[in-house]
């Protein structure tokens, strides 16, 4: 890296920083952890929020969720009653808040600026396990201003993330039984949003054989340890999903959440590793301006720095077993699980997600006495206090206008989604029929008739699915639905199972309205509806 900072009499010395010990290490002082969660707290809501209080609409995958969870809250079950492929963690959190607060547009905002808070808590308590000094809040700092703030999405990403980043908390400073217990159970809870995380666990009982090696620890207390975490891990997804199981059946529910997975996901365009470096901000939109250093760094540093920590250990932490090692590998592994759960489909905004514990390693590796190091770590700091500025700045000063939905006042940042959005109030009340838009589900309270939250023009919407939506539009007499522009891909023709549905809409539908974005709303005939 850059030039060591040594004394000449030292120049051929390879500078190893020495940590104090554990038992004296300085911990961040609880106000000042107290006073950095609230600001970050503060800095997500001017995000998330337009002053005073209307939230931004929940674009994005967060809008699935949503709509699934508004379905769950009039009656409906997953799997038995709509098609979804991850586990219903996501669907459940929601369906509690809707039912502590009715179904409101500010309930996804808020999720995001308490998740952000939390990450940034977490971030601290496990950084000031390995590193002191003001270096352990840049790594929260860092992850909120660029990576999280560029992906403002309450989807399952995010609390799966959120789960297993708790439970790496929980055992960086000693494997005990309970600890192991609790760890186990936060895996498990952060499966219940994504089955790709049963990948941490298994990374972590790895952890658990490397660590029994190091200290030379009997056979049976290495049994011990994987038995609390397995066990306790298993529980909670048997505990969280039987009531689904038991409405659904085994079949129907490994149906989704494995076999489909394993058949289908990969068919998706964003479902591959293609969609690796792509998803550069635009620059034509200034407001996505604060939002361009985050692509390039998450990419660089996944998974490299995990990569590079290795190399490290190799060469340096061999040696005598020292706590800053253990913790360190800890947090390594648990980082390099996190990329391997989204790795088969690396799409800017799940590596977004999932780098955290690469923040952490990163400022790890900056606190070494080096020239370069130490010019990286005044940059990152220099950049976290630009965008802790321009961030809000550019969220309260842009473009927006306004609409009072049936969940609730609500802010839009984007022309076309807004005036989709109005077009289609004027035209519908809650409780009608829609279907091909789960967002305009949710925000106006709308039903969808059929199975599915929206199709693909892949394998991956299935053709009992299109079958079943046309059934659906036929049956409720669905008086409009959308149809976004990717549903043409001239590209899209392997396992496109849409023919029949396209048919459909031409002998029964016209196109009422197109809007800049490319979305179109369809409108059934008139003489294709029933008298009644």
């Amino acid at each position: 890296m850059g030039k060591p900072n040594l004394q000449p009499s030292t120049h051929f010395a390879v500078p190893v920083r020495q940590p104090m010990p554990d038992a004296v290490k300085p911990q961040a002082k609880p106000y000042l952890v107290l006073f950095v969660v609230l600001a970050s707290a503060i800095f997500l809501y001017l995000q998330v929020f337009v002053l005073l209080a209307t939230p931004r609409v929940a674009l994005g995958d967060q809008s699935i969720y949503l709509h699934s969870a508004a379905r769950m809250y009039e009656g409906q079950v997953i799997y038995r009653d709509y098609d979804h492929f991850t586990l219903p963690g996501t669907d459940v959190l929601y369906l509690v808040l809707f039912k502590l607060f009715g179904i409101r547009a500010w309930i996804p905002q808020a999720m995001l600026v308490l998740a952000g808070a939390l990450s940034a808590w977490l971030s601290i308590v496990i950084t000031s396990k390995v590193m002191s000094g003001p270096v352990v809040f840049l790594p929260g700092f860092l992850f909120l201003t660029l990576p999280f703030t560029s992906y403002l999405d309450a989807t399952h990403h995010l609390y799966n993330v959120l789960a297993a980043t708790a439970a790496l908390a929980v055992v960086i400073e000693e494997r005990t039984p309970t600890r192991l217990a609790w760890a186990g159970a936060l895996w498990g809870l952060g499966t219940c949003f994504a089955q790709s995380l049963v990948l941490g666990p298994a990374a972590f009982a790895l952890f658990l054989v490397w660590e029994h090696s190091r200290k030379k620890e009997t056979s049976r207390s290495l049994l011990k340890k994987e038995g609390y975490l397995w066990v306790s891990y298993l529980a909670s997804i048997a505990a969280f999903n039987a009531y689904f199981v038991w409405k659904v059946g085994l079949k129907q529910f490994l149906y989704y959440t494995v076999t489909f997975v394993v058949r289908y996901f990969s068919t998706y365009e964003i479902g591959t590793w293609r969609t690796y470096m792509i998803g550069w901000p635009s620059l034509h939109n200034w407001a996505n301006w604060p939002d361009l250093p985050a692509w390039p760094l998450i990419h660089f540093l996944l998974p490299l720095v995990y990569v590079l920590f290795f190399v490290r250990y190799w060469r340096e932490g061999r040696l005598p077993a020292q706590q800053r090692w253990e913790r360190l590998m800890l947090i390594n592994i648990t980082g390099l699980c996190l990329f391997l759960t989204i790795a088969s489909a690396p799409s800017w905004n799940r590596l977004y997600t999932v780098s955290l514990p690469a923040m952490i390693m990163l400022a790890w590796f900056l606190t070494f006495p080096f020239t370069l190091e130490r010019l990286m770590l005044r940059t990152l700091w220099a950049v976290i206090l630009v965008l802790a500025i321009a961030r809000p700045i550019v969220t309260q000063a842009r473009w927006k206008a306004f609409l009072d939905l049936p969940t609730g006042r609500t802010a839009f940042f984007e022309p076309a989604v807004y005036q989709e959005t109005k077009w289609l109030m004027e035209r519908t009340s809650p409780s009608d029929y829609f279907f091909g838009d789960q967002l305009l589900c949710f925000d106006l309270r709308l039903r969808n008739p059929s199975r599915v939250p929206y199709i693909t023009p892949f394998a991956f919407t299935r053709p009992e699915e299109v079958l079943n939506v046309m059934q659906a539009l036929e049956t409720r007499e669905v008086h409009f639905l959308s149809w976004y522009p990717g549903l043409d891909d001239p590209s899209a023709t392997e396992g496109n199972n849409l023919a029949p549905l396209r048919r459909y809409l031409h002998g029964h539908y016209h196109v009422a309205e197109r809007f800049a974005n490319g979305h179109m709303i369809w409108e059934r005939n008139r003489a294709q509806v029933s008298s009644r």
